[in-house]
């Protein structure tokens, strides 16, 4: 996710990727487009789905520069993935308990024709981080209760490649799974009807593929560091660059080819050329806001939809307010990323990590 690494602060590695903080933040908001109707809003962002990418590649930069040197002798690939999942897990929970109680609600009030029973297996397996099959949830959805979550599970399996292959990740090895992966990128991305493919269960090797090259292409540019020294962009450049990818108004006959040219080149260009980008003052202040929030807004944003419109349409308020969805959940989602960062994430990830001890 992918989407969830603090990219500004490592105890061993102090170095700071602030812009990066900051466009991770834009993305996340861009995300919620894909999932909150708003034509005028889709209209301007036709590539949001793209955004997930943009993730894909920065987890990969952050976690070379976090961990590279650490995977390669000292932690261990379950070691790791116990890593991320304590990272990942308690703002995937908290999403996932938003849409079970929502589904519960619709259940009990015959607005879903989701059966009650059905519920306890398909809680179980989302508390797991496990997809649910179609016969238990009667969709097609990765993850019914919170449908974004299918790039967290596309992360943690490029994740947990990166650390088993991490002792041995020659620059040979490391340009063979970039080839593998972008080749099935490749194919697999202009001949799917899906624009972001894989968050069903049909196309979830989509998204593997995805992530897989994302994820690598993102340790490539960290160790192409040492060989490379960019200069640092004006940070309107920096988000320029994302904004024009996200933006761009691609013919429909030409969208599945540009966005395989986006996973595959553009939004690993943004990384290669935006990574020593720096801020000061208000913008710092901001973008390091925007890092710290984007990861709850992404995870969180759709669950908090399905209440507002639940809500709205319980105090016959649906229509009228139909303009103003998505500012309300970009607004909404801020929010409650903001107060679970101050309030949740820390006591649980604690939490955690003294269960996985005993």
């Amino acid at each position: 996710m992918l989407t969830d690494t603090d990219v500004t602060s490592h105890a061993a590695r102090p170095e700071r990727f602030v812009v990066l903080d900051g466009l991770r933040g834009v993305a996340a908001f861009a995300v919620i487009a894909d999932h909150v109707p708003s034509d005028l809003i889709r209209a301007l962002i036709p590539g949001r789905y793209l955004a997930v990418d943009f993730f894909f590649v920065l987890s990969g930069f952050v976690l070379c520069h976090a961990y590279g040197e650490r995977l390669k002798s000292e932690i261990r690939s379950l070691s790791f993935l116990k890593l991320r999942l304590v990272r990942l897990y308690p703002l995937y929970l908290l999403g996932i308990m938003l849409g079970a109680l929502h589904l519960i609600y619709l259940s009990l009030f015959g607005y879903s024709e989701t059966a009650l029973s059905s519920f306890v297996p398909m809680a179980a397996l989302s508390l797991m981080f496990l997809p649910v099959p179609s016969n238990i949830s009667g969709v097609e959805v990765l993850y019914p209760l919170n449908p974004p979550s299918w790039s967290l599970i596309a992360e943690l399996i490029a994740n947990l490649a990166y650390a088993v292959l991490a002792p041995w990740l020659s620059l040979r090895v490391l340009i063979a799974v970039l080839i593998v992966s972008g080749l099935a990128v490749f194919h697999l991305v202009p001949n799917e009807p899906d624009l972001g493919a894989g968050w069903l269960l049909s196309d979830v090797h989509i998204g593997i593929a995805r992530a897989m090259f994302g994820v690598f292409a993102g340790i490539a540019i960290y160790r192409a560091r040492s060989a490379f020294n960019m200069p640092s962009v004006p940070v309107w450049l920096a988000v320029g660059l994302l904004a024009a990818i996200l933006c761009c108004p691609v013919p429909e006959p030409y969208r599945r080819g540009f966005d395989a040219l986006a996973c595959l080149i553009l939004m690993p260009a943004i990384i290669f050329f935006v990574q020593n980008a720096q801020a000061s003052g208000r913008i710092a202040a901001i973008a390091t806001w925007l890092g710290l929030v984007s990861y709850g807004v992404y995870v969180l944003h759709e669950p908090i939809y399905f209440w507002m419109r639940s809500v709205f349409g319980f105090l016959g308020l649906a229509q009228p307010f139909e303009v103003i969805d998505f500012p309300l959940v970009v607004v909404l989602s801020a929010l409650a990323a903001w107060l679970a960062s101050q309030f949740y994430e820390q006591p649980m990830r604690r939490f955690l990590r003294a269960f996985g001890r005993t």
